[in-house]
């Protein structure tokens, strides 16, 4: 199995919502894709690996919490046995723990915080008031568990973020009825969470001008129920 690496500096919330059950991550960072690497989800888990990533602690992290496994026990055991778990940081959310870490060697400001049923964490950043900005705007913001997670990222860059600044933004949500604002990326841009924030408004409108069957673009004579495409995780 190939392996991807990134360099470090980001910071990112991994969330489960009981009410819709639903599990979601956010992520922002000054390189560019991050979501082709970091975030995670699944109907069970949503997990982040980030600082020097390492791709199977969240796609391990997520199919051990699949298969009934506690997150915090699945992450620890992924760590332990990497021996470059000191450049690592690595966080996340299950159905009844929530878990992070932060290797010694990631580069500073770097640290987390664990919340119910959320953690935030970041590493080269300007400070701890990016995630307590972030944790904060997730707790107090309106709307569903997407709006609440751009809101999250949208905060932490307000207070500073990435030292470097930004350059790509991602989101993903696991829930009972996929959307196509659950699965977003900005891979490229100098204004990477406003465009998240753009995206997640335009396909939401997208998603409700297909059903309410006013979008030209799939006007004909089907039945209504091939339109729910799903979504690729």
């Amino acid at each position: 199995m190939s392996t991807s690496h990134e360099y470090p500096g980001t910071f990112s919330i991994a969330v489960r919502d009981p009410e819709a059950n639903a599990f979601g991550a956010a992520v922002t960072t000054g390189t560019v894709a991050v979501g082709a690497t970091c975030p995670y989800v699944s109907e069970h888990a949503a997990v982040v690996t980030q600082s020097y990533t390492r791709t199977e602690h969240g796609r391990d992290g997520v199919a051990r919490a699949d298969d009934g496994e506690r997150v915090d026990e699945a992450l620890e055991a992924l760590l332990d046995a990497d021996e470059h778990a000191a450049y690592r940081q690595v966080h996340g959310v299950g159905e009844d723990s929530e878990f992070a870490f932060t290797g010694d060697s990631c580069v500073p400001w770097c640290g987390s915080r664990v919340g119910s049923e959320f953690t935030v964490a970041g590493n080269m950043l300007v400070g701890p008031e990016v995630l307590e900005e972030a944790a904060t705007a997730y707790e107090t913001a309106d709307g569903d568990v997407a709006e609440r997670l751009v809101s999250a990222l949208e905060a932490g860059e307000a207070a500073g973020g990435d030292e470097r600044g930004e350059l790509s933004a991602a989101l993903l949500v696991a829930a009972p009825e996929p959307e196509f604002y659950h699965n977003l990326r900005v891979d490229y841009s100098e204004t990477p969470v406003a465009d998240l924030r753009d995206l997640l408004t335009e396909a939401r409108s997208a998603r409700e001008r297909i059903r309410a069957g006013t979008d030209e673009t799939f006007k004909g004579d089907y039945p209504e129920e091939i339109l729910e495409f799903g979504i690729k995780y």
